[in-house]
């Protein structure tokens, strides 16, 4: 009995640290982030801290790669639902509506990480793992997208997928910035369906 509660402990404990984490990163910054704000935080102690993870930089990987799939989960299950998509517009729109609780702290995190990984080289290289793992799984989630607008793509859905995640990287940094600057939204609302509409045809069904 003990040995199949332990492991399921762990992983509770491990659980609760990431989420924490990820509301301590956002308020004060990653640099500024120590072991103590994390336990703190999840009320837990620096032994179940290191039971788990080896540093705080590890944390804020962890997190992001959660927070991450979090996101491209919420996009693919908008995605998903949308059988019949009547247009770009509406895809795109019932997408971003998914994302969109989540997608100031997701923002924050990403940026953290992009600043951890030009100051380490070591963060560098599993951060770009990482990346490169999202990078793989919002590509399904856009062919999903053309599966759903009965079309296909003339550009490779690896560009497309990385042009629109550019798109909604600029509208979130531009929120930030300027929050009362409607092109952040019109980015989203109208620029990524001309993207998308402009490098579709429909798909050719044979007889």
């Amino acid at each position: 009995m003990t040995e199949v509660k332990a492991p399921r402990r762990r992983t509770n404990t491990r659980a609760r640290l990431l989420n924490a984490a990820v509301d301590v990163f956002v308020e004060r910054g990653a640099r500024r982030v120590t072991v103590d704000d994390l336990v703190s935080a999840a009320g837990y102690t620096r032994g179940a801290f290191y039971s788990n993870f080896a540093s705080v930089e590890e944390v804020l990987l962890e997190a992001f790669k959660e927070e991450s799939e979090r996101l491209i989960e919420a996009v693919r299950s908008a995605v998903a639902e949308h059988a019949d998509a009547e247009s770009s517009e509406s895809l795109i729109s019932a997408a971003f509506d998914a994302v969109r609780p989540t997608q100031d702290r997701w923002f924050v995190l990403q940026s953290e990480v992009v600043l951890q990984s030009l100051r380490d080289p070591d963060a560098r290289e599993i951060s770009s793992a990482t990346f490169t793992a999202l990078s793989e799984q919002l590509v399904e989630v856009v062919e999903l997208a053309l599966d759903r607008l009965d079309c296909t793509s003339t550009m490779p859905t690896d560009l497309l997928a990385q042009t629109m995640m550019g798109v909604f990287l600029h509208s979130l940094t531009m929120r930030t910035i300027r929050p009362d600057d409607p092109r952040a939204d019109r980015l989203l609302a109208e620029a990524l369906p001309q993207i998308l509409d402009g490098v579709s045809v429909p798909r050719v069904t044979r007889a």
